[in-house]
């Protein structure tokens, strides 16, 4: 008798795993609305912007130095670049209709988890805003041996977890996003880091150098590096002065050729201690090669 009932029992899990492999798998509905990844228990509180969070931490990133958010304050921004093309490492930079801003997150591959044009709601309280070379950036705490100081570094993936919502559209909370208008600026080199900081950016008619090879950024020794970078200079159109063309060696678009006419680039705005830096996110940010 019991070896009959182990047969039924065994046909009938044999029928159970042949009908769902029989079926075509579906992502459940509620993943949708509810990603895998983040908070989904965050409900924002009090809103603010990047533009208002530079303002009032100004000091503090002209300094190059860091301080704690103790306030509840929350953002909603939209991400508009990531690690993607392999040339932003560890960051995304996000904006809102005032501005853009840096988020140094210690972990790869965001750009699947957070593409363009996702929606996110943070709690900035207990996370860190600082100057990254001037630059503003959110964060921890770092201590950088170099410089044997504190300074504004990369959260840890569940911190960052903690702090962070993914806003999926048609959600209800989507509808508190519509005022956000993610626009991309013409470079202008004489605006303010908090103008045009964390910002898609356009240069419009400029040269690109080729000193010691058309390559964008080899990594064979024919140019210098800088933390396995090459900066390129750019010159003309509205590039202004002390303006690069930043590409990491294991961007996706590294052995990409630079003309030698005058082009238009997208990036993300960066700057570094005196220097304006244009992050390319992908080679089509690259638009001679489309």
């Amino acid at each position: 008798m019991k070896k009959q009932t182990f047969i039924i029992a065994l046909l009938a899990g044999a029928f159970a795993v042949t009908s769902c492999q029989d079926r075509d798998w579906e992502v459940p509905e509620s993943l949708s609305t509810q990603p895998p990844y983040g908070n989904n228990s965050l409900v924002a509180g009090t809103t603010t912007t990047i533009a208002e969070l530079q303002n009032r931490y100004a000091t503090t990133i002209k300094n190059s130095s860091y301080e704690l958010i103790t306030d509840d304050l929350w953002l909603r921004c939209v991400v508009t670049g990531n690690d993607t093309g392999d040339n932003i490492y560890k960051q995304i930079s996000v904006q809102d209709e005032t501005a853009g801003i840096i988020i140094g997150i210690n972990a790869s591959d965001q750009g699947a988890l957070m593409p363009v044009g996702q929606k996110l709601l943070i709690n900035l309280k207990n996370l860190c805003i600082g100057g990254y070379g001037e630059m503003a950036q959110l964060g921890t705490k770092y201590y950088n041996s170099n410089y044997s100081e504190y300074q504004i570094g990369r959260m840890e993936v569940p911190f960052w977890q903690e702090h962070v919502r993914l806003i999926m559209d048609g959600t209800p909370e989507a509808q508190a996003f519509a005022s956000i208008k993610v626009d991309t600026i013409d470079f202008d080199a004489s605006k303010t880091m908090a103008q045009q900081c964390g910002r898609v950016v356009r240069l419009s008619g400029v040269t690109i150098s080729r000193d010691g090879t058309p390559t964008v950024a080899p990594d064979d020794g024919s140019v210098s590096l800088v933390s396995n970078c090459v900066n390129r200079t750019i010159s003309g159109g509205n590039a202004g002065s002390k303006c690069v063309l930043r590409t990491s060696t294991y961007a996706a678009f590294k052995g990409v050729t630079i003309p030698t006419t005058p082009v238009d680039i997208y990036g993300i705005a960066t700057y570094y201690r005196g220097t304006w830096q244009i992050l390319a996110r992908t080679q089509t940010d690259l638009t001679w090669t489309k």
